[in-house]
């Protein structure tokens, strides 16, 4: 077996993510959901291949950033000193098949949990509710498990994840982690129009087992045609759902297929309502609407927990949601922590500044995408949010939210008071 040597990194959502810092024990995911295309863009598709890391090596690294608090070691040592909080499972699942015979995941969350390190851990596999695991997670109180469905529905999860974990597995091991006092969150990723059962049925069946907050994100699909997962999927649904989503009105950004922003705000709305019936905390998952969640950590929720204070505001989703519908600035950010290292090799070489070279921080990076109105990681790609030429004194763009989504600013203000 191959060995994994990239375990800890960084997102290339960064400039609008509260939770830049991924942790991954595994590359590569045996549970090979159809609507995963991800996993196609990194050359595999059916995985038969796991490559693992060793988390002897990841313990040092983490040992290492804070045994040389004064010494540049690197942009990973910088966030991990400041104690952002990781997001255990940022491109595989942790907990997948092979590690109920590995243990890494195991082995690493022993020290990590033993520095009570704040942890997002998300998965899709019942083994996390285990007593080894279990026992550990207890240990430390700043933790969060944030567990993906694509439905709470077993019928449903066989057409759209056949080698997953059943819905109703999941569901047990969230009751079992609620009640012994660990934080559950829900990510429902991803919604799937014209297949997922309702909001009111999948809100009432993550209610149940003590989940304290939902994540929520529509389905997006590849431009690819050929990937088996995608033929799969088509296969197993019966229906072309990329002519219906033609119908409702999706378009392409970058390599995929994806609903125009009014349509996801009337789900994402629904969703949010439904929640708050029942207590709980809504977050807006498309990138596009994030500024739609009820705190400010983009859609994971987190910062509403003691002990994730330290997550990352150094980004232009933050500034967006802080305008509370009136100007965003740049200045919203620019006093927020950030690290002073170079970010360019997590990034592929299309997204790197080239004209600067190898030396490149998340600053450089962020003001660029500031500034870029073609960039897509700019301002105007967020839905509602538009350019009219207005300059800060530092000559910083000014960006503005039409009349429209001010009143819906307004509307998300007075139902979350």
């Amino acid at each position: 077996m191959d060995k994994y040597t990239t375990p800890i990194g960084l997102t290339s959502q960064f400039s609008f993510c509260g939770l830049p810092l991924r942790l991954d024990t595994y590359a590569g995911c045996a549970l090979s959901c159809t609507y995963c295309f991800a996993r196609l863009r990194g050359g595999s598709a059916l995985t038969s291949k796991i490559r693992k890391a060793d988390p002897i090596e990841i313990v040092k690294l983490i040992k290492s950033a804070f045994s040389t608090p004064e010494k540049t070691t690197g942009i990973v040592s910088e966030f991990l000193r400041n104690r952002t909080p990781i997001h255990f499972g940022g491109m595989s699942d942790p907990f997948q098949p092979i590690e109920k015979k590995e243990k890494i995941t195991l082995s690493v969350l022993q020290y990590l949990c033993s520095i009570q390190y704040p942890l997002v851990i998300s998965t899709k596999s019942p083994l996390i509710s285990e007593k080894d695991y279990l026992e550990i997670l207890k240990s430390n109180p700043n933790v969060v498990i944030q567990f993906s469905f694509s439905t709470c529905s077993d019928e449903i999860g066989r057409i759209v994840e056949p080698y997953s974990f059943r819905p109703t597995e999941i569901l047990n091991a969230i009751e079992t982690i609620s009640k012994s006092g660990i934080k559950t969150t829900i990510r429902w990723q991803p919604y799937i129009p014209n297949v997922s059962e309702s909001v009111e049925l999948f809100v009432r069946k993550i209610v149940d087992v003590g989940a304290k907050h939902i994540g929520f994100e529509h389905l997006k699909l590849p431009l690819e045609k050929d990937h088996i997962l995608w033929k799969r999927l088509i296969s197993n649904l019966k229906f072309d759902i990329k002519e219906y989503y033609k119908i409702l009105g999706a378009y392409v950004d970058g390599r995929e297929f994806i609903l125009p922003a009014e349509i996801k705000v009337i789900k994402a709305l629904k969703v949010r309502s439904e929640a708050h019936k029942y207590g709980l905390s809504f977050g807006a998952a498309d990138n596009d609407i994030q500024y739609l969640s009820d705190y400010y950590c983009c859609c994971s929720g987190v910062d509403q927990f003691e002990g994730f204070e330290n997550w990352n505001k150094f980004q232009i989703a933050y500034a967006i949601k802080n305008s509370n519908g009136g100007k965003i600035k740049f200045e919203a950010i620019d006093k927020e922590w950030h690290p002073k290292g170079a970010i360019d090799k997590y990034l592929n070489s299309e997204s790197r500044i080239k004209a600067i070279g190898e030396h490149n921080t998340i600053k450089d990076y962020i003001k660029k995408r500031w500034q870029d109105l073609t960039s897509d990681f700019n301002p105007t790609k967020f839905h509602g949010v538009i350019f009219n030429g207005e300059l800060d004194e530092r000559g910083f763009n000014i960006y503005n939210w039409t009349d429209e989504n001010k009143k819906l600013i307004k509307y998300n203000e007075s139902e979350n008071k």
